[in-house]
Formats: C-alpha cells, structure tokens, sequence
C-alpha cells in the first residue's frame, strides 16, 4: 500500500513538472500574435475564414465591410467620411434582378457611376448631382447596343 501511494507521488510530481516546463517553454519560444500593434507589422496569413471582416480608421469610426449580404452572397462596401454613406458598393443588386453590380458614389453629392449586369445584359450608368441619369450605355431588350445621353435635367437631347 505504502508502495503504491508513493508511486502515485512520484507520478504525480513528473506530471507537475511537465506542465510547469511546457508553459515556460511556450512563454519562451512562442510569441502571441496581437492584432492591436501599431508599428505597422506586416504579417501573412495563408487563409483567413470569416463571414464578415470590418474595417475602421485609427479613430474606431467603421469605415468598410467585406463579407456576406442577409442571402449568403459576398459583398464589399466603403463609406464615406460620415461613416454612413457608402460611397463605393460591389456585390447584388437587390433593387433590380439580383445580379451583379458595381456602384461609386460621391462623397459629396448624389453623382453615382454604376456598372451592372441586367435583365438584358452588362449596362453602365452615368448619374449628374443634379440626381438626373445622363448617360446610359448598355444591351436593349432586342440585345441591340444602346446609348442614351440626356441633357443635365434628364431630357433626351
């Protein structure tokens, strides 16, 4: 009996000391990676897998997000100096027939350039600060080449 609960001690003490050197030996050998260092440390990471990866400025204001739409599809969007418009926009267009699209926005104004694919084909459009849409080049619904180029109000020249 004596023999056994000392050949319980002995192992319990190797375990002990195991431990104890397998987390000075990972303290040691073993840096941390730390997201939040600001000395401009480049690091590389073969992949990366998320749903969805925020990006702020140095002041904490959100300034763009790369990741999936309520459908499940990828998404990049960048906003503007209030944090709330987006200014630039690639991903669905829910708006139309949820194809693809690709949109610039003015920081200041309502001018917008949007390059989308729609229900007859590719198609770009050209919007003033007026709001007006002035220059649409793009399929008709023969899959004939359009181009409509309207006056600053909107009008058909």
């Amino acid at each position: 009996m004596l023999e056994m609960k000392i050949r319980d001690l002995v192992f319990l003490i190797i375990g002990g000391l195991l431990v104890i050197s397998g987390m000075v030996l990972n303290s040691v050998f073993v840096s941390h990676a730390d997201a939040q260092v600001n000395g401009g440390t480049n690091t590389y990471f073969k992949n990366v897998f998320c749903e969805n990866l925020a990006i702020q400025d140095k002041n904490g204001k959100f300034r763009g997000i790369f990741g999936l739409n309520s459908s499940g599809d990828a998404i990049l969007k960048i906003f503007g100096d209030n944090t709330e418009n987006t200014v630039a926009y690639l991903g669905e267009n829910a708006e139309g027939d949820n194809e693809i699209m690709f949109q610039l926005n003015s920081k200041n104004d309502v001018r917008q350039v949007s390059l989308m694919i729609g229900t007859d084909g590719g198609r770009f459009d050209s919007i003033n600060k007026l709001g007006e849409r002035v220059a649409t080049i793009g399929v008709d619904k023969k899959g004939d080449g359009l181009v409509d180029l309207r006056d600053h109000h909107g009008y058909r020249k």
